[in-house]
């Protein structure tokens, strides 16, 4: 399937280079809503089709357009002091805040899910269904054309059976004539998860990169900061772009963990856009209830590693007011004993309402 993929991509690419003309473009997505829709799935990236460690995620986000009524304390908001002396925000003549609202359920479960028996050598299975709040701020200058996005990123929801992993994977599985997984009664308990994060990414004349080959390539890096009981980590990564007509975007979404991108988008006038593109992202991880188990009982749990990684490949397309996107995700393992590194694939279409 990913092959598949790869290569509509590159017959989008050569037709998009064909339709490419000079546009327009409004500030960070002008005066629309968004809505985008985000599926990832081991099975985009697997060719032997089971099920094995973060096996899918689902989430649905709807973003907001530009607010100039928040309340002050809000619309403040912005970067905390420390954050802001690390990475400095500079003088900017152009604005817009969001508000968002994403609803997400993700699924995790060992390598063998024919067996019944708990597996205290893998990681556990696990659900996780929740409710996120964000809030966004875009900052730009019209003279350098800097630009910075920062996101606050509020979860609720809860792990456990209450999330219906079991539920939702098996009835899948179903529906598809594939097997069950047995093992779903070993998976971690009910507990509430709270989380809060902030990400900076960030365009900047300091990353400026040459032509490859007649197209533009730019460089947008990124940090993250999150705290709670389901995954307390730091991160930093960054995307390069290549394609004909870069537009000023932060590139496509993915699914926490894995920061990157925006969810407005610059719609086409041309009628297509699109570029390939290319990022890593390292995280320092204190906490990851998912390996580690519940936070305040016994559960199934096993010793992760501190320090993970993910090397991303992708293709995005841009038609009319809609966004296609495929990643290609390789992440480092994840805990002590893993056999090999995890691959899974990541959809997201986004469209400009």
């Amino acid at each position: 399937m990913r092959f598949q993929l790869a290569a509509a991509f590159l017959l989008g690419l050569t037709i998009c280079g064909w339709t490419q003309h000079a546009q327009a473009q409004q500030f960070a997505g002008g005066d629309r809503e968004f809505l985008t829709l985000q599926v990832e799935n081991d099975l985009f990236a697997n060719v032997s089709n089971t099920d094995r460690h973060y096996t899918n995620g689902l989430q649905a986000a709807w973003l907001s357009r530009p607010q100039t009524g928040l309340p002050s304390w809000l619309a403040d908001f912005s970067a905390p002091p420390v954050y802001s002396l690390l990475f400095p925000t500079g003088n900017f003549d152009k604005k817009s805040q969001r508000i968002g609202i994403a609803l997400g359920h993700a699924i995790f479960t060992p390598d063998d899910t024919g067996t019944t028996f708990p597996q205290p050598d893998d990681r556990p299975y696990a659900a996780w269904a929740h409710m996120t709040f964000s809030l966004q701020s875009v900052r730009a200058s019209s003279i350098t054309g800097e630009a910075w996005q920062d996101q606050w990123k509020l979860d609720l929801g809860v792990v456990g059976p209450a999330a219906q992993g079991e539920f939702v994977q098996n009835n899948w599985h179903d529906l598809i004539g594939a097997e069950e997984a047995e093992g779903w009664r070993n998976q971690i308990r009910d507990e509430v998860g709270v989380n809060l994060s902030f990400e900076r990414a960030w365009r900047s004349s300091t990353f400026n990169t040459p032509k490859l080959a007649g197209l533009q390539t730019d460089f947008i890096p990124y940090t993250i900061v999150s705290l709670g009981n389901v995954q307390t980590y730091a991160g930093l990564g960054g995307t390069l772009r290549l394609g004909f007509s870069l537009p000023d975007d932060f590139g496509p979404t993915r699914i926490y963990p894995g920061v990157g991108g925006s969810e407005w988008f610059e719609p086409s006038a041309a009628g297509c856009n699109c570029y390939l593109f290319a990022g890593v992202e390292g995280r320092g991880v204190a906490r990851d209830i998912f390996l580690d188990g519940n936070t305040f009982r016994e559960s199934a749990s096993i010793e992760k590693k501190h320090f993970v990684y993910d090397a991303k490949l992708g293709a995005v397309f841009v038609l009319w007011d809609t966004r296609v996107a495929f990643t290609h995700v390789f992440r480092s393992r994840e805990f002590e004993g893993q056999a090999k590194p995890d691959q899974f694939g990541s959809v997201s279409v986004n469209f400009a309402l």
